[in-house]
């Protein structure tokens, strides 16, 4: 019908499997959630987000020898036609602030998040370009021996 306006979410899903995988968020405030299945070892949420929210995702999953696959996302659920990637267990897509490969660039990223909030900092408000700027950082950065200081911005700026 002509003139209905229809909310458009961004879905994020977690899943947690006992021992093997842990996709979990990491902050952010859905504007609803619902749980998918949930029996012995095994949970799955769908959380919906507005556009303009943000959010972190944490993907980390093993094998029996130990971590094979660890993620870390930043992102902002966009509006339909705006700039977005795709980012895996988020549809349909998202704006990534602050992404990491492999173990040590993702626990240097939350050691980080820890850091800021910490110090006070509003995860879901402090300015984007500050996940940006510590995404470019940790590019450049050997993450296995950095501190999670080395992510922030220089004083200077």
């Amino acid at each position: 019908m002509p003139g209905i306006h229809r909310d458009v979410y961004t879905q994020v899903n977690e899943l947690f499997m006992d021992g093997q995988r842990n996709y979990r968020l990491l902050f952010g405030q859905p504007a609803h959630s619902r749980l998918l299945q949930i029996q012995e070892g095994l949970t799955a949420r769908a959380h919906f987000f507005a556009a303009g929210s943000r959010f972190a995702l944490d993907l980390w999953s093993r094998n029996a020898y130990g971590t094979v696959r660890w993620r870390t996302f930043i992102c902002e659920a966009v509006r339909a036609g705006e700039r977005a990637e795709r980012v895996p267990f988020v549809a349909p897509a998202a704006s990534v602030l602050l992404s990491t490969k492999g173990a040590a660039q993702s626990r240097l990223a939350l050691a980080w998040l820890a850091s800021l909030e910490t110090r006070g900092t509003d995860l879901l408000r402090c300015p984007a370009e500050q996940f940006i700027a510590a995404h470019l950082r940790l590019q450049g950065t050997r993450a296995d021996s950095a501190r999670a200081e080395h992510l922030d911005a220089p004083q200077w700026l």
